[in-house]
């Protein structure tokens, strides 16, 4: 610590010279109207900014429309080519459905014919042989 401080009795420091309060605020005003026009074309700057980016946004959504319409449609086609292929093999299937039941119709009338063909033998056999018996019984008498 200085020997010559304050504290020690030592000589008090000159005052300060009085401050120039309007000059300063001479100076702030000076630097508020600098930052004011400035602020001004800042502002103009950030409003072509904005105007550009606005446009950009706008252009930029145009194409996003744009592609989400090409994306439907490229979907929609693809779409519609799985259904044509559904509804064809759902034909095919019914058309196999249709033949198999066709089939076992027939067989089921063969079937029938040949059961029918077969009982008609048998009763003609029967019928035969009674009157051959018949015959036989009535040459005994």
């Amino acid at each position: 610590m200085d020997s010559d401080s304050t504290m020690n009795g030592g000589p008090k420091p000159e005052a300060p010279a009085p401050r120039r309060k309007a000059r300063r605020r001479k100076a702030v005003v000076a630097v508020a109207l600098a930052k004011a026009a400035g602020g001004r074309k800042k502002r103009k700057a950030a409003k072509k900014v904005r105007k550009v980016r606005k446009v950009v946004r706008k252009v930029v959504r145009k194409v996003a429309r744009a592609k989400r319409k090409v994306t439907r449609k490229v979907g929609r086609k693809a779409r519609k080519g799985v259904r044509k292929g559904a509804r064809k093999a759902r034909k095919a299937v019914r058309k196999g459905a249709r033949k198999a039941r066709k089939a076992v119709r027939k067989g089921a009338r063969k079937a029938r014919k040949t059961v029918r063909r077969k009982g008609a033998a048998k009763k003609a056999t029967v019928r035969k042989t009674v009157r051959k018996r018949r015959k036989a019984t009535r040459k005994k008498k």
